[in-house]
């Protein structure tokens, strides 16, 4: 999927538009459509993953699937920050000078903190929810979280529910991650799957799932056994750090003695190599 090329510039009003950002987080920059920050506030983190986003706003919700974008701002003291009903407020204009409807508009609530909108853009489906992790200190929010989704109507990000569905049904469940060729190194854009495999065993603490590796059968069958013991272990290891206690889970890799489509095609072949979690 193509992410969006934004060729236009977002101003905010009250906000500068120029800002020296030397000490943001590495790998980190402003989303797309926000080329401009608020005053003083440097990225503290980001992160992106195909994942699935929860929209609340009065008098509704929304769960939207697609490329998941999230930057957090902070300030060094509070005192140098600003308040949430401004920052709120700016962005806000922001997304009305580009034709973005306001689900959640800081004006009209009374605290003006929180902010939730949708806008079309290149025929794409963009959210946007703006909050903070940190109680206000002396009326300036120490930090500020920023959250885009571009709307992906063929997304596969498997939500804990399906799994659950699947594993109650089939006893297993089928996932299709992004490994590099011949790496078990789990990239961000798959971090949404892993976290909804956690959120999974976390509401559900008598689950128990052995995570199983496989592979096509381009390689050696001993090399495609370690590599796939490797992947379901990497797989195994990032939800016990998520909070899962290890012993509700084990992991082992079947390389390429299981396939389920002809490794004779390509298509074949990218079915076959996969992870399942089998309920235990």
């Amino acid at each position: 999927m193509k992410l969006l090329t934004f060729a236009f510039a977002l101003v905010f009003s009250c906000v500068s538009a120029a800002f020296a950002a030397s000490g943001d987080a590495p790998s980190c920059s402003d989303p797309a459509m926000f080329p401009n920050r608020i005053p003083n506030y440097l990225i503290g983190s980001c992160k992106t993953a195909n994942d699935v986003q929860l929209f609340r706003w009065p008098g509704g919700q929304q769960e939207v699937m697609g490329v998941r974008t999230e930057v957090v701002y902070k300030v060094p003291a509070a005192e140098l920050g600003a308040t949430p009903k401004y920052i709120a407020s700016n962005y806000a204009n922001a997304v009305r000078d580009i034709g973005g409807q306001l689900l959640d508009d800081p004006a009209r609530s009374t605290l003006g903190d929180r902010l939730t909108a949708r806008v079309e853009i290149e025929n794409s489906e963009v959210w946007v929810h703006l909050t903070s992790d940190n109680a206000v200190i002396g009326g300036n929010w120490l930090t500020y979280k920023i959250i885009v989704v571009q709307k992906d109507a063929a997304a596969q990000v498997i939500t804990a529910q399906k799994m659950l569905d699947a594993l109650n049904t089939d006893g297993f469940m089928t996932l299709y991650l992004n490994f590099d060729t011949a790496k078990w190194a789990i990239k961000p854009a798959d971090a949404g799957t892993v976290d909804q495999i956690a959120k999974l065993m976390l509401a559900n603490p008598q689950l128990q799932l052995s995570v199983e590796g496989h592979t096509d059968n381009v390689g050696t069958a001993e090399a495609n056994k370690t590599l796939s013991a490797n992947r379901a272990r990497a797989v195994m290891d990032a939800v016990v750090a998520l909070g899962v206690p290890a012993g509700r889970l084990t992991s082992t890799g079947l390389g390429q003695a299981s396939p389920i489509a002809d490794n004779r095609t390509e298509a074949g072949r990218a079915l076959n190599r996969r992870v399942e979690l089998v309920r235990k």
